[in-house]
């Protein structure tokens, strides 16, 4: 098949384009910037398959598009961030949910068949048991959403992508991605400085946020997923059109650094417990995610664990270093 994938140059997006091709699909990128060094070793041909064009730019997008006439959008081009979203709401939902919308209007006038959304598990309000599951409620009138404007602009997209595909046809999934790590990794998540500083022999020192739990899931998990969701027959994934990828299990940054510290020989790493008034809020909120849709519809489950994971990371970020 042929897939345009947006946000290509980004760190899911490098990782998702390499699968896809490993896959046998034809497949070009469109991203508002260049491919970084360290994402150029994760896909060689990214860089000759890019179009520049910002996702708000609806006009170079659909000639885009027109040129490729792709079989499946998928949609990983966003913003991300708690603390960044506080800080410009506006530019959070003019990227995030007009941005898609652009792309679903895209999609619906050349004739689209399939758009696949990175979404994320902030787009749940909150979960209401011992795991996150994707009927949990996305909303509340009581309370804002715990992540935010970030959170908020992936709920709506998910919403947006649910009312073209029921009113305009389109083929409609979306991916609730936990926290995605691994090598290119841009967002820190604590375990970047960790893995990165201690194999360039550097001390990371982090006052606070050794409980601040997340379901971590290393890219190269997510990127098989994405795949599985491109080639999966729409009858076969009929019955939800918002699937879970994650871990499954929460991870704490103090068991990170201990696992870190076993891989990396000579790893200074220091964590305090305290969390900031932001994190023991949002820690409320934390429970692993469901993935038993995933295994069902998909036939996809996590391949890597955590400490799997560190040494994958590590092994990369160190012949990168070489």
């Amino acid at each position: 098949m042929k897939v345009l994938l947006t946000g290509g140059a980004g760190f899911l997006g490098a990782y998702v384009f390499a699968e896809l091709e490993r896959a046998g699909h034809s497949v070009h990128a469109y991203d508002r910037a260049g491919v970084t060094p360290d994402l150029a070793t994760v896909a060689k041909n990214l860089a000759s398959s890019l179009f520049i064009g910002e996702i708000a730019d609806a006009a170079t997008f659909a000639a885009v598009c027109a040129d490729v006439r792709p079989d499946v959008i998928v949609h990983a081009a966003a913003r991300v961030g708690f603390e960044p979203s506080i800080e410009d709401p506006v530019g959070f939902y003019q990227t995030n949910v007009m941005g898609f919308v652009n792309v679903c209007e895209v999609a619906r006038a050349s004739g689209v068949r399939k758009v696949v959304l990175i979404s994320s598990n902030t787009a749940c309000h909150a979960g209401v048991g011992s795991a996150q599951m994707e009927s949990d409620p996305a909303f509340s009138i009581f309370r804002a959403n715990p992540s935010a404007h970030y959170g908020t602009s992936k709920m709506i997209t998910e919403a947006i992508g649910m009312s073209y595909g029921q009113f305009h046809g389109i083929d409609f999934l979306a991916l609730r991605v936990a926290a995605v790590y691994g090598f290119g990794m841009r967002t820190p998540l604590y375990i970047k400085p960790m893995v990165e500083n201690s194999v360039d022999g550097k001390r990371t020192f982090f006052e606070t946020g050794g409980r601040m739990k997340r379901d971590l899931t290393h890219v190269l998990d997510v990127s098989r997923a994405v795949v599985k969701a491109v080639e999966v027959e729409k009858s076969r994934a009929g019955q939800s059109h918002v699937i879970n990828v994650a871990a499954g299990r929460l991870v704490a940054p103090s068991e990170i650094a201990r696992i870190v510290r076993d891989t990396v020989p000579g790893a200074d790493i220091e964590i305090g417990d305290a969390l900031t008034d932001l994190e023991e809020e949002n820690l409320k909120t934390r429970v692993p995610l469901d993935i038993s849709l995933a295994r069902e519809l998909l036939g996809w489950i996590p391949d890597f664990r955590i400490a799997e994971g560190v040494a994958e990371y590590a092994d990369r970020y160190r012949q990168f270093r070489s």
